[in-house]
Parts: C-alpha cells; structure tokens; sequence
C-alpha cells in the first residue's frame, strides 16, 4: 500500500484526522517526511486549515508471538484528545479552584479548576459542541458560562481565525466567516487598546502575535 492524501476539512485537527483513518497515533501521521512541508506551515498539529493535505501513511500490520492452547490479552490503546481551557472573569481575576461542569458529546463532567484557572480533561476525539459552567462561589446563581465549539479553530493567518479567537477571549461574539465587518473591527481595536497595541483595528502581525500568545498557550 502506499499511503494516500487526506484533504483537511473545516475542524479537523490532526488527532480527529487520525481517528477518522481509525489510527491510534495521531504522531505517526503528522512526523512522516512527506509532512515535513505541512510541519513547516502550521507549526500547531492541531490547528490546521481547510485544504491543508495530510499524507497518511499506510497502516502497520504487528506480529505477535505467543503460545497456542493459553489464553491472551491484548490492550489496544485508544485515541483521546485533551481539552484545555483557561479561565479568567470579567476583570481578568484567577478562577482557580472553581466548581465546573462540563457538557460535551453527549456526556457530563464535573470537577474543580486547576489552580492556574483552566480546565483539564481527556476527552473523545471528535469534534463537538460543548457548554462549560463555573461557579463563583457556594450561591449556584452565581456562575459564568461558556459555549464551546471544539476542535474548529482555524490558522491565526486566516481572517476566521483571528474572529474565532476574539470570540473565545469575549472580544467578538459574531460568526466566523472570514469577513472584515464593522464588528470585527470594534473588536479588534477593543482589543489592541486593552494590550497597548496600535488601535488600528485591522489584523496586522502585532495583533496577531498577542491573539496567539493569549489563546494558543498549552
């Protein structure tokens, strides 16, 4: 066999891409030589763009030897993703140690933030739709919720990736279509003001930087 391209569709990462071909690494995939080009232009596996190619290598057959006439178990490792989220109120305050719920695939987790305010989970690979509650304090009507659209973040080189960053950051809260609209503008300048950037509002490479080094950090 020798292997075949795989198209990159809107939200797909490298770990969903993996889980479609029904591969259990996602790290053989993407450290192949014919993705050393792609490697090169998204220096994040999982932030990927819509036409990226992913050459997918063919898959591995592994032998096992064994004694006959004895029973064996075999372990075979399952493919998880893992969702950070971190959190910050209104005013920029720590919400570590924070009750939280998270609604996501179709399941429910709870637990408390860590103690740098994010939210660390293992979850399914395939993209979802989500909604993550935290709450402030022992009064249940004092909480902050957010709707999350996972696994759908595009390059911060393309318009839609800056809108979808300003989105989950509370500067924007419009559809990421990849269009420059008076919204996204206010958005941007709001923005810049807030970390002493130029308020053109326009994406220029400093806004970017500082979208990335906000958004993107692990």
């Amino acid at each position: 066999m020798a292997g075949e391209t795989y198209t990159v569709a809107q939200g797909d990462t490298m770990i969903t891409i993996a889980k479609k071909k029904e591969l259990r690494s996602w790290e053989w995939i993407w450290n192949h030589p014919q993705n050393a080009a792609l490697r090169g232009k998204r220096p994040d596996p999982q932030v990927l763009a819509p036409g990226d190619q992913v050459f997918i290598p063919p898959k591995k057959p592994k032998d096992f030897q064994v004694d006959t006439g004895k029973k064996h178990v075999f372990r075979v490792k399952s493919l998880k993703a893992k969702l950070r989220v971190s959190l910050s109120d209104e005013n920029g305050g720590s919400l570590s140690g924070k009750k939280f719920k998270l609604e996501v695939g179709g399941k429910t987790i709870e637990g408390q933030t860590t103690g740098d305010s994010a939210v660390e989970l293992d979850i399914d690979p395939e993209p979802a739709k989500g909604k993550l509650t935290v709450w402030m304090g022992t009064d249940p009507e004092k909480e902050l919720t957010w709707n999350l659209d996972l696994g759908r973040i595009d390059p911060i080189e393309l318009l839609s990736g800056v809108q979808a960053r300003l989105n989950n950051l509370g500067f924007l809260s419009g559809p990421v279509d990849g269009e420059l609209d008076d919204d996204l503008k206010s958005a941007l300048t709001q923005f810049q003001i807030l970390h002493g950037l130029d308020p053109s509002g326009a994406a220029d490479d400093d806004t970017k930087a500082k979208l990335v080094a906000l958004h993107d950090r692990k």
